[in-house]
This record gives structure tokens, C-alpha cells and sequence, in this order.
């Protein structure tokens, strides 16, 4: 069983490495262009919801998101009915790297599940939908 542990962390790892030298450039290694993805993806998420969907703890994420504003890649608004949430949007920036971003996820995604037939690929999606995550 740890076979399939290690084998999905070292998938893992070699995506952040590969993703890491990718966007260093840009100021987006450490993972931080997956923030940008999801936000422009969904705009307008609360910070909680950003943390949970990235099932990261929301103070690390909050830190995350207040580096992402200094770089010019998000912006935080106060929500118009409860003024003590924040609600995170992608700026113009964010919204012009996505086709880069979603082509670098594709393109990974496509490297990573190349030997899988479709069928394949829908049994581990299902698989991986009923770890405990």
C-alpha cells in the first residue's frame, strides 16, 4: 500500500518542481500560480473558501493571497453584506497569465495520465474522489 502513497508524492513532487522553475520568473513558485488559477476560475471567493479549496490552513493562505496583492496578481474587496469578509478577485494581470497557467496544468495533466486510457482515467478520478483528503 505505501506504493501508491509514495508513487502519488512523487508525482506530486516532480508537477511542483517542474511548475517551480516554470513561474519563478513571474514571482509564482512555491505553488503560489495555483491561487491565481482557482481565483480566476471562480472569482470572488471568500478567503476561507480559497483556503478550503485549496485544502491549505487559511493562515497560510491569507499570507499567500496578501504576497499574490503586492505582486499585482489579486485584490481582496469587502463583501457588501458582511464587511468582515474579504472576497479575493483576479486583476487584469492574473486574468492575461491564465491561458499560460490552464495550458501548463493541461500539459501536465496530459504528461502524467499519457499511458491511461479514457477508461482508466475515469476510474482513478473516481478512486482518488474517495480518498480522504
Amino acid at each position: 500500500m505505501f506504493k501508491i502513497i509514495r508513487t502519488i508524492g512523487a508525482a506530486t513532487r516532480s508537477i511542483q518542481t517542474v511548475s517551480n522553475e516554470t513561474f519563478k520568473p513571474l514571482g509564482l513558485n512555491n505553488n503560489l500560480f495555483i491561487y491565481l488559477i482557482r481565483t480566476v476560475e471562480q472569482p470572488g471567493m471568500f478567503l476561507g473558501e480559497l483556503a478550503d479549496s485549496l485544502q491549505i490552513d487559511r493562515t497560510t493562505s491569507f499570507r499567500t493571497v496578501q504576497k499574490l496583492v503586492k505582486l499585482g496578481y489579486l485584490e481582496l474587496k469587502n463583501d457588501q453584506q458582511n464587511l468582515k469578509i474579504k472576497r479575493v478577485f483576479p486583476t487584469t494581470k492574473a486574468k492575461e497569465l491564465y491561458p499560460q497557467l490552464h495550458d501548463y496544468e493541461q500539459q501536465s495533466s496530459d504528461v502524467l495520465l499519457k499511458n491511461l486510457s479514457t477508461t482508466e482515467r475515469n476510474q482513478l478520478a473516481k478512486l482518488l474522489d474517495k480518498l480522504n483528503i
